[in-house]
């Protein structure tokens, strides 16, 4: 199925936290061939965040009402646009972007402005969600589309958010390009058993939350003799010998770094939560990439609807306790059928795959 003329002419332009993000490489894999162009812009709150102070944090609330309003960045993004001729604008994250997208909409009717809703909600807390939902209602009628990860939160946000004036939407599986999916061969399985965590330790850090905090389902799993690999931090340092640490490392080197171990670990601290709803209906970037990985995923048996619907056809191993699952990865037989079984399904998540679903859905919005 290939796109049609419309898209075919037109220049898509990304906005989103990080420029050279893997989603803005995800999402020119999918419009590969499908449209005239491709660009990536910064939204305001990454372009701003040296000049940051009280006031700009005031700011911040109007603009979630009425549109990014600082003029610097505002009109650099429409600058762009304009020398580009970008007729769409697909900004990325949760409700992240809506202050630049309404902005945009406003100052460049003609653009058509699209929501990637990767993560939603954001918020941890009933009022925090609350107000999340209160701004995209809002930005409702800005809104030329939106693009869901799953079929779960599309339908949370439409029982949830809108009920009534719900804007066009389609569901496209966040995907990393076949270019990061891990190519070397699938590696001997191990004689014992071994996890890896790729997801946040350090609890000191300024954005890390409540559910980051994995340590006693670490501690859990630890006590059962299964080698646990993460990245290091001060408050994991702790000397345990079925602990091992690695330091950070660029997304394509701990792809392949992931395919050596019997699992990826995928567990959030959500009964530290007030509200779990972010983990039932996110598809989270750890998830996706130990799907590049080719390796089988370990996550609790209990939520994370979402991220067991990507996964219908991709080998998970559920449990409940950690002694559960040190029962499963002891049968070194089974484990090497489903890292098999993951090698083999990995080629099936793969973004260029969901490009004519997702052109289709921005050629009917021109």
């Amino acid at each position: 199925m290939r796109s049609h003329s419309s898209l075919e002419r037109t220049i898509v332009t990304v906005l989103g936290t990080d420029t050279q993000c893997e989603h803005t490489d995800s999402l020119q894999a999918m419009l590969d061939g499908h449209v005239a162009g491709f660009g990536a812009l910064p939204d305001s709150q990454s372009a701003t965040k040296n000049r940051r102070n009280w006031r700009s944090k005031f700011s911040r609330l109007t603009d979630q009402l009425w549109g990014t309003s600082d003029p610097g960045y505002l009109n650099s993004v429409l600058s762009t646009l304009d020398e580009t001729q970008s007729k769409i604008v697909i900004g990325y994250w949760g409700t992240l972007p809506l202050p630049d997208l309404l902005a945009i909409k406003k100052a460049r009717p003609d653009v058509k402005v699209v929501l990637l809703l990767l993560c939603y909600p954001l918020a941890l807390s009933r009022g925090g969600i609350l107000r999340q939902d209160f701004y995209l209602r809002r930005a409702t009628r800005f809104l030329d589309g939106i693009v869901f990860p799953s079929d779960l939160t599309e339908g949370y946000v439409r029982g949830r958010v809108f009920r009534t004036g719900f804007p066009p939407s389609v569901v496209i599986p966040p995907c990393w390009p076949r270019s990061f999916q891990a190519t070397c061969e699938l590696r001997r399985t191990a004689a014992s058993p071994s996890l890896i965590f790729v997801g946040r330790t350090d609890m000191s850090s300024p954005t890390a939350t409540t559910a980051d905090d994995v340590r006693p389902l670490m501690n859990s799993i630890l006590g059962t003799g299964i080698d646990l690999h993460h990245a290091r931090s001060p408050e994991t340092d702790d000397g345990h010998p079925h602990r091992r640490h690695f330091s950070p490392l660029p997304m394509r080197e701990l792809i392949d770094k992931i395919g050596e171990f019997d699992a990826s670990l995928i567990a959030y601290n959500t009964q530290a939560c007030a509200r779990d709803d972010r983990f039932n209906l996110t598809i989270p970037d750890r998830l996706i990439t130990s799907v590049a990985a080719g390796v089988p995923v370990a996550i609790p048996r209990q939520g994370y609807g979402a991220i067991k619907s990507y996964l219908r056809d991709y080998p998970m191993l559920e449990f409940d306790t950690a002694d559960e699952l040190a029962q499963t990865l002891a049968d070194r037989s089974l484990v090497v059928q489903l890292r098999e079984e993951a090698w083999n399904s990995r080629l099936n998540y793969d973004a260029a795959r969901c490009g004519p679903v997702l052109a289709q859905f921005l050629n009917r919005l021109l």
